[in-house]
Formats: structure tokens, sequence, C-alpha cells
């Protein structure tokens, strides 16, 4: 800008300056015309002096004077020239002459026929009716001019040098106030009364892009969280499907971070076929659905291009556990209709023989014995089925109130001592009180399977011990004697209908849920569940709760 300024204002200088010196020419010239013709005068005045009462053409002719001197007739014929011997032609047209014969003097500027060049004619008329006249070439006025002419071009010079400078001292001085300028804060700059609108609108610009900052600023801090706080993975691709923004849970996924994923294509940081495939439907119609394994794990891929403009969007949700819940579903359902296709097939049967006639009178007592057994064999593993049925719904109708864990333990363990006489085993039951938040009824069923699951598959003189003890923690501990667990069923044995001896399950009466309800049972109550197992030397679970604490 200061740039532009000087340039301009110099510009404008030379300008004015050609200008002024053109002008300054003129003017001297016109003075210069001026002041000569004043002399032409002035010398007329003195010659006529000379003249008087001498004869004029002798006197003139001892040609004392340097400037052209003629004596003119009253009718215009000359009748001397100092500048020429020639007869002359009649100059009574002559605009000098004319004026001479009518005022007493004349003047004029005009082309010399006889010098062939431009002269200062001054004209005087005389007593006796002659006219006197004394011109000068115009060079003359010229010549002083041209005098005059170096002494203008330097002053012109040493003008356009100083304006040069003090234009620039100028500059500097208009343009340092806008040069200290604050952009981030121009409402405290000192500067022209002329400049105060540009600053306040640069104020207000500065104001409306802060807060247009601040809110860009609060959507993205939003939209992180958002996709932060996103168990799906989230990721966009750009132009070239290259990888613009993803998540943590998307990192997670691919097993990549964000520094090194952010601008590499997706084909690089993973070329399975499922994204290979996900990105061709992607390119030719827009939207693409797959499924991507890995380490274990399968993830559903939704791809979708984004409307006026390029570019995708890809989300990845982990469909692991829903597609093991969806085969744990099957499984249940196909173990459910297995266990009670049984029964009801056995029910059936003895019933159909009944009916028909083909049981002999003494052994209906039999048949109608098995037919209860399988009936209750049912209705138990119904009501399993039903408890199992609420807990994965949350247990809704369950409460969370202080419970003596000792007290259900006990319980237990009471109703099972038939049971445990009827396999001859020994139930051992010590404890003390131990407050638990909880479900009463939910804690009495855990604590029953765990003991009924306990003889079940003990040995016949084997025993069972169950204790109730309140240090740190309320911990229940069921040991006992039997067959034990192998280590490669361990982690099985919580889950549905799993039996690692299905004769022995049959011949016991167990519906293979106990331990199952045990498991949802603890996760209902924050427990902590836990299994020591030897195969021959018997099988100890325990069941540690949290500690009580008296609400506030």
């Amino acid at each position: 800008m200061k740039k532009r300024i000087l340039i301009g204002f110099i510009a404008i200088i030379l300008a004015f300056s050609i200008t002024a010196a053109l002008l300054s020419a003129a003017v001297v010239q016109s003075v210069a015309r001026e002041q000569l013709l004043e002399q032409l005068t002035l010398e007329s005045g003195q010659i006529a002096r000379r003249l008087a009462g001498k004869d004029p053409v002798s006197t003139l002719q001892q040609g004392w004077s340097t400037s052209r001197v003629s004596l003119i007739a009253p009718d215009g014929g000359v009748l001397y020239d100092s500048w020429t011997d020639q007869p002359l032609e009649n100059h009574v047209d002559r605009p000098e002459i004319a004026l001479a014969l009518q005022e007493g003097f004349g003047s004029a500027v005009r082309y010399s026929d006889t010098a062939k060049s431009m002269a200062i004619y001054a004209a005087t008329r005389l007593p006796d009716g002659t006219i006197l006249r004394v011109a000068a070439p115009e060079r003359v006025a010229r010549g002083i001019a041209q005098g005059v002419a170096p002494y203008m071009v330097f002053g012109l010079v040493l003008i356009v040098i100083l304006s040069i400078f003090f234009v620039n001292f100028l500059v500097d001085k208009l343009v340092k106030p806008l040069l200290t300028i604050d952009l981030d804060h121009p409402e405290d700059a000192v500067v022209y009364d002329e400049v105060l609108p540009l600053i306040r609108r640069i104020d207000q610009q500065n104001k409306h892009n802060r807060q247009q900052l601040l809110s860009l600023e609060a959507r993205r801090v939003e939209l992180n969280t958002l996709l932060d706080g996103m168990h799906e993975g989230f990721i966009a691709l750009g132009e070239k499907e290259e990888i613009i923004l993803l998540n943590p849970a998307a990192c997670a996924m691919l097993g990549i971070s964000q520094q090194e994923a952010l601008g590499r294509s997706l084909v690089e940081v993973n070329r399975s076929p499922a994204i290979l495939a996900v990105l061709e439907a992607l390119r030719s119609q827009g939207t693409a659905r797959g499924e991507l394994e890995k380490d274990g794990r399968v993830y559903q891929l939704l791809a979708n291009s984004i409307a006026g403009r390029p570019g995708a969007i890809l989300l990845l949700s982990d469909q692991t556990y829903k597609m093991a819940g969806e085969a744990m579903r099957k499984r249940f359902t196909a173990n459910v209709s297995h266990e009670l296709r049984t029964p009801l097939t056995n029910i059936s049967g003895y019933a159909e023989l009944l009916d028909k006639g083909m049981v002999q009178e003494g052994d209906k007592g039999n048949f109608y014995a098995l037919i209860h057994r399988e009936s209750s064999r049912m209705l138990t593993l119904i009501e399993d089925i039903l408890r199992l049925s609420r807990l994965d719904e949350g247990y809704a109708g369950g409460s969370r109130a202080k419970v003596n864990l000792h007290e259900q333990a006990r319980a237990a363990c009471q109703t099972m001592e038939l049971s445990a006489d009827e396999k001859e085993v020994t139930l051992h039951y010590e404890g003390e009180d131990a407050p638990v938040l909880g479900d009463a009824t939910l804690l009495y069923e855990l604590c029953a399977n765990l003991v009924d699951n306990a003889i079940k598959y003990n040995v016949t003189g084997g025993s069972v011990t169950v204790r109730v003890s309140n240090g740190a923690q309320p911990v229940l501990t069921v040991a006992d004697t039997g067959i034990g667990i192998a280590p490669e069923h361990q982690p099985q044995v919580f889950e549905r209908f799993y039996r690692i001896d299905k004769s022995r399950s049959k011949q016991t009466g167990g519906t293979g849920l106990g331990l199952s309800i045990v498991k949802h049972a603890a996760e209902y109550h924050r427990a902590r569940l836990s299994l020591h197992s030897q195969p021959g030397k018997g099988t100890t679970i325990t069941v540690a709760f949290p500690p009580y604490r008296e609400p506030a």
C-alpha cells in the first residue's frame, strides 16, 4: 500500500510540476515580450527626442541604435529603414502604424516580411505627423526566456526531489498507524477519524469470527464426545477412500491407531475380502453391507455414500455377543425341545399302554409312578426355564434389601437333608450372620441349587460342607467329595443344559439348568463366582458378595 501511495503522489507532483513549468515558460515568454516592448517604447521616445529640430533621415542614418528603426510618412510610405536600403511597400496597413496614426502610439507582434521572422514593433507619431517605428526580432524575447529556463529546470528538479522525500515522510506518517493496528484488538489502535469506521468493522468481524469459532469448537467437542462414546466404529472416507476421521471404537476394531490410519486408504489399513467387497458395492450402488471377522470377533459393516459430495461413511458394529446369543438361543430352544420331548414321550407312551389295556393290573402302579416321575421332571424343567427367563430379563420382580445369607443357606440345607439321606451323603453346615444387599428368594435358590448339585453329583458315603463366613465380605462356600469336574469342562459347567455325563444326569434327574441359575443369581447380586475341582476328589464353589453398607 505504501508503494502505491508513494507512486501516486509522485505522479501527481510530476504532473503538476510539468504543468507549472510549461505555464511558467509561457508566462516568462510573455513577460519577456512585454519587457522588450517597454524597451522598444523607451528607445522610441529617446530617438524622437534626438530628432527634434533636426533632419530625421540624416540623423537616423548615423546608425547609433542596434534596433530596427524606420521612419514612415503619414501616407504609409517608408522614408527610412535601418535594416534595408531597398524600397519597401506602403506600411499604412500595418497594425502598429494604424494605431500610431490614430492614437499617437501603436505596438504589434507579427511576422516581418523583411526580417523573415516574428518581430515586436513599437510605433510613435512625431509632431510633424511622421511615424517613428522601432522593432526587434521576437527571438530576443525567447532568448530572455531561455536564459531563465535552466533556473526553472533546476527549480523543478529540486522541487520534485524535495517532494519525493516529503511524500515518503508523509506516507510513512500516514501508514504507520495502520501498520500498528492489532487485528485481534483493533479497538485499542490510535488512528485517524477517517479510519475509525474500518476499525469498528474489523472489530465487529473479529467478534463474529470468534463467536463462529467458539460455536465450531463446541460442535467439534460435541462431535468428538459423541464419536468417542460410541460403541460402534465410525469411519469417514474422503474422495479417494482415504480415512479422514475415525473414532476410538473403530481403531480398536481394526487394530490401528488414529495417527497410523488418518490419511491412508482404507484398503491399506485392512485388505480383508469383506472390506474390499463393501468398497466395491459402495462404488457401484452407493450403499453396502457386509461382515468382517477379525481376532475371533464378528463385525457388521454398513457403508453409505454422502449425498452431494464425494466420500462415504462406514459403521462397524460388534455383533459377536449378538450372534453368540442367537446361537445360544437356538441351542437353548433345541435343548428345551429335547428335554421336554423325552418326558412327554415317556408319559404319552405309558398313558397309551394304560389306555389300550396292555398293562396287567398288578403293573399299573409302576406305570402310574413312572408317569408321575416324568411329570415332576417336566414341571421342574419348566420352572427352571421360567426362572432363567426372569433372570435374563433382569429379575424385574426382585428386591434389594438387607438379607441374612446365613439364614438362607441354613434353610436350603434343611430342605436338602432328605435328598442327602436318600443319596447317603452327609450334609454339614456351619456359618455366621452375613448381611447381603439382595433378594431373599433368589439367594435361597442360589444356595439350594448349589447344595442340590453337590448332593446329586456326589458318591455314596460322600459329604457336602456348606459354610457362610463374613470377614472382609460375605462368602458362601459349598464343597463336596463327589466325582469332580475335569479341567476342560470347568469353563462350560455354568452354561445352560451343559452336562458332563448325560447318563448320570438322567439318573439323578438333573435339568442341566441349576448352575446356570446360580450364575445369573450371582450376577444379579454383583457377586464373584469361582470354581475349584479335581476329578475324583470333589468340587468347591465359592460365591463372594460385595460388603454390605447401611444406607445413608
